[in-house]
């Protein structure tokens, strides 16, 4: 008795250490099958892979974190950014699903109950999921094609009558994969009006005793059309007329990709479809931003399962990228390349050299360059002038021409001058043929001429006019009015 208890609790501790560590669950003979691969240009650039991993007993294995799968595309040694990994059940994207059921006379007697389990079966899917039914004896036949509706496909599947004479099996196969090939084509075939719109992941579910007599398709055409699909064939094998057949459907779950479930009695069929639809919802959805180039050529994605202890399970697919123009991405770039140039134009805009603004002279009002007080017509035109001698602007010369020439620190004056001591609008030169006379003009430190405060005075060649502290010299090319007096 002690043995025991410590058996069992040993046994305990092994199942709990198999559920906690990935690692050792992977060691023991796990296996990692790719079942479809999704790239679309409506999700594009994200893909999708609906990956199954079974353990060494052939059931799924669960609870698999994000970070242990990896997706390797091209043959790239690099991994892409896995998005997430969720459980089909989880991920709520369905499942196609079509149910092949054997309606020969050998099965008359269990007809019903494996009518009520082929309805519970469709009744407990998914709401996303599509199934069909097909049923085959002499000829294979769709009781259902796909549809979303669960309730109407199991009444379909109700008129099931198992009073046929042979076992085309094959041809039931064949059947529904036809199912699949219309649903890809739509209007091509009227077994399905949902076109392309059915799930990616497929599966063919299906009831028999493994028995074929003379199907008009080859079971290695099936299995290989199966494979080409990526449509695993699950099998729930039963007899009423002992087991010598029931091999054959495990060659066919095995070699597509599928699982075999024995169903010895009757109540055993619904609980072997329970299982396989477990098996079909634990399969890991694994979504990734693809790298590769969407050009329409096929490309290699593995799929791997990489664990901390070394386990690594690996697995690959070749499939065709969508081939289109990705306008929105080349919006983007051009936007981006639009915005880029608007920027330089902007700060090249704001930080050239701004252009001198053109300046006038004050006698001819002729355009001329920035540095000269008047024009050289008007400069060599002048009869008189004033040169700085003392002052900020020193050795400036400033010609009087005109008929007045205003002096002071404003602006608007004919000659400015930077002087803190000088009034904006200081003084003023009247000028009468050869006559030059400066007047204050109302200044507050007033004007000085060769150092006396006068409020006007004709100017004679040699004059000092001090303004403020700016001193500046009177010059004259003729004999001024001034000097005529002085000669006098």
């Amino acid at each position: 008795m002690t043995c025991s208890i410590r058996a069992f609790r040993l046994g305990l501790v092994a199942l709990a250490a198999l559920l906690l560590s990935p690692t050792l669950a992977l060691a023991a003979g796990a296996a990692l099958t790719i079942q479809q691969v999704e790239l679309r240009q409506k999700t594009w650039p994200h893909g999708r892979a609906y990956v199954n991993v079974i353990g060494s007993t052939g059931s799924p294995f669960q609870g698999l974190s994000a970070d242990l799968f990896k997706v390797y595309e091209g043959g790239n040694s690099g991994t892409s950014k896995i998005l997430h990994v969720d459980t089909l059940e989880a991920a709520q994207t369905g499942a196609s699903i079509v149910v092949v059921v054997q309606a020969s006379g050998a099965w008359m007697g269990i007809q019903e109950d494996v009518k009520k389990a082929v309805a519970a079966f469709v009744n407990g899917l998914g709401e996303k999921d599509q199934v069909a039914v097909v049923d085959y004896a002499e000829s294979a036949e769709t009781l259902a094609p796909f549809s979303a509706e669960k309730g109407d496909v199991a009444g379909k599947a109700a008129k099931l009558t198992a009073n046929g004479r042979s076992y085309l099996l094959y041809d039931g196969l064949s059947q529904a994969l036809s199912l699949y090939a219309s649903a890809a084509a739509p209007g091509k075939g009227a077994a399905s009006t949902e076109g392309s719109l059915l799930p990616v992941a497929k599966a063919i579910i299906v009831i028999s005793d493994g028995r074929d007599n003379g199907s008009a398709t080859d079971v290695e055409k099936v299995i290989n059309d199966a494979v080409k699909r990526k449509i695993p064939v699950h099998c729930v094998g039963h007899s009423e007329l002992g087991d010598d057949s029931l091999h054959a459907l495990e060659e066919i779950a095995h070699r597509t990709g599928g699982t075999y479930k024995a169903a010895p009695g009757v109540d055993d069929i619904n609980k072997s479809l329970t299982a396989i639809k477990d098996y079909i919802y634990k399969m890991y959805v694994v979504e990734w931003k693809t790298d590769l180039p969407h050009d329409g050529k096929e490309h290699k994605i593995e799929i791997a399962l990489e664990t901390d202890g070394g386990a690594n399970l690996r697995a690959s697919l070749v499939t065709k990228t969508p081939d289109f123009i990705d306008w929105i991405f080349i919006g983007i770039i051009a936007g981006s390349i639009l915005l880029v140039i608007i920027i330089i134009v902007v700060v090249y805009i704001l930080t050239r050299p701004k252009p001198i603004p053109p300046r006038f002279c004050p006698v001819c009002k002729r355009e001329q360059m920035p540095d000269w007080e008047i024009c050289l017509f008007c400069l060599k035109a002048a009869k008189a002038r004033f040169q700085v001698q003392k002052g900020a602007q020193k050795g400036k010369v400033y010609p009087l021409v005109g008929k007045i020439v205003s002096i002071g620190s404003g602006p608007e004056t004919s000659i400015r001058l930077m002087d803190g001591a000088i009034s904006g609008k200081h003084a003023g030169v009247a000028i009468d043929d050869n006559k030059f006379e400066v007047v204050d003009l109302g200044s507050k430190n007033g004007v000085l001429v060769n150092g006396k405060k006068t409020p006007r005075r004709f100017l004679r060649n040699g004059d000092i006019v001090t303004l403020g502290t700016t001193e500046l010299k009177f010059e004259s090319t003729i004999q001024t009015a001034g000097d005529e007096d002085a000669d006098d």
